[in-house]
């Protein structure tokens, strides 16, 4: 088991919160993308 100082733990939640709020950015304009196809195909072929 490893100790971690306060310092530590600071660096490493910082670090984890800021690689989740890459990660939901990242699939929010994923879903932005789907979503633009969607209404494109749904718009065509109706």
């Amino acid at each position: 088991m490893i100790t971690l100082s306060d310092d530590e733990v600071a660096l490493i939640r910082s670090l984890l919160t800021s690689l989740r709020s890459i990660k939901v950015r990242d699939i929010d304009k994923a879903l932005v993308i789907l979503a633009r196809n969607d209404a494109k195909t749904n718009r065509g072929g109706n």
